[in-house]
């Protein structure tokens, strides 16, 4: 027998292997986040002209959120970037989407699963600068990113 045949076959490595209970945490948030937008954005997009930009918004947060979701599942080295972008767009989209809370109660299931993506986000974020010991005061620059995965925040 050849060694290959000797060998005792070891198992590939499972997706959910990488990831961390705040991992899974954002990504199910990314998920249903996704999901709500897209829901959202239909809904407004039959609510008439007033509604076209809280349409644009929530397609946006759509998008980003799916984007989000990619990256923490394929391990991305830009994970953390994405990450900044989403709650950074959710926190200037919020403000547009919560002006129609009163009138169109849709919009409430929206703002709460941003919300809760944004928390969860953060989280993710502030583990990850602990890990990497932090941002580097010049610039706002993250560490050159190293070969190890156990080092990445995604």
């Amino acid at each position: 027998m050849d060694d290959q045949q000797q060998r005792p076959a070891q198992a590939a490595p499972q997706f959910e292997d990488h990831l961390t209970n705040e991992l899974r945490i954002a990504l199910e948030d990314f998920n249903e986040v996704t999901h709500v937008a897209e829901w959202c954005a239909k809904e407004c997009a039959y609510g008439g002209p007033q509604l076209a930009e809280c349409t644009r918004v929530c397609e946006d947060i759509a998008e980003i959120a799916a984007l989000n979701e990619k990256l923490i599942a394929r391990d991305s080295m830009f994970g953390p970037d994405l990450a900044e972008a989403f709650v950074h767009v959710a926190r200037e989209a919020l403000p547009e989407i919560e002006r129609h809370q009163q009138r169109h109660p849709h919009v409430t299931e929206t703002i709460s699963a941003i919300t809760r993506t944004i928390d969860s986000c953060e989280t993710l974020l502030r583990m990850g600068e602990r890990r990497q010991g932090g941002r580097q005061s010049e610039g706002g620059q993250r560490p050159q990113p190293t070969d190890s995965r156990s080092e990445q925040l995604y």
